[in-house]
């Protein structure tokens, strides 16, 4: 007597990754609205204060990646997601060359 037996195999869920240690800054190469939160991050005082991870996501696929985990955290779905993006240790996103500058401005340091 034969039978067949079919295994499913669930589909591992990825863990959700951590909250970061530091601020996690995704921007595209050539994007404009990049390059001028890159131009305030060059001026900007507090910029030996604070430790910003920069991720380019045009030319990586892990920091895209990365990119959409951390938006989905925010509850913001793929087609609403660009660069300039922040994800901040608390887990706040942020979108936008003027609300990163702003926040950035805003920190007390």
């Amino acid at each position: 007597i034969g039978g067949v037996f079919l295994l499913s195999k669930e589909t591992p869920k990825s863990t959700p990754l951590p909250l970061p240690s530091s601020y996690e800054y995704f921007w595209g190469d050539g994007c404009p609205h990049c390059a001028v939160v890159e131009e305030f991050f060059s001026t900007w005082e507090g910029r030996d204060k604070v430790v910003i991870d920069k991720k380019e996501v045009w030319e990586s696929a892990e920091n895209a990646k990365i990119l959409q985990e951390r938006a989905s955290y925010c509850g913001i779905r793929p087609s609403n997601l660009g660069v300039p993006f922040l994800f901040t240790p608390d887990g706040k996103c942020l979108s936008g060359d003027e609300p990163i500058i702003d926040f950035f401005k805003s920190l007390d340091l």
